[in-house]
């Protein structure tokens, strides 16, 4: 994790509609290809909102989490609903508060040469998105200690 630089203080973003926007940066991960994302200001409230309006409010405290989680996670994959674009990093963290073992998954865009962090939630089932599809999602990334198998994809 490291500060932005005065020219990378803020960086803009393109949202789901196309839009463009500008956002602050509050810090910056090397993720585990060692590829820059963004962690902005809006980024960080937007989690927090989905977070909260599912009642995941335990999770709220482990926003600070993500560098850990996009640096080190155990599986990504490129996401089943949009490809081209979207990342999900899983990562299986201990939550303290709730004394229990949790696949969580952060969700990075990539849009215009621009990664950034969009979104974290829990994968209550244990298992990557797209696990049930009769076409698995692509692996990008997986930790040398884990085996597809161990998030619900089959070899083919």
């Amino acid at each position: 994790m490291e500060e932005p630089s005065a020219s990378e203080e803020y960086v803009t973003v393109v949202d789901n509609k196309g839009r463009e926007k500008i956002q602050r940066v509050e810090y910056i991960v090397h993720d585990v290809r060692g590829e820059r994302v963004y962690v902005t200001a809006d980024g960080l409230a937007y989690a927090q909102d989905s977070l909260e309006a599912k009642e995941f409010y335990y999770l709220v405290d482990e926003l600070d989490r993500i560098p850990d989680i996009l640096s080190r996670p155990d599986i990504v994959v490129h996401d089943p609903i949009s490809p081209e674009d979207t990342l999900i990093y899983y990562k299986r963290i201990y939550i303290e508060s709730q004394r229990v073992h949790q696949l969580i998954a952060a969700v990075v865009k990539f849009r215009r040469g621009v990664k950034f962090f969009y979104n974290m939630h829990p994968q209550e089932s244990g298992k990557v998105k797209g696990y049930r599809r009769s076409l698995p999602p692509r692996i990008w990334y997986i930790n040398p200690r884990r085996k597809p198998r161990d998030f619900g994809i089959q070899s083919r």
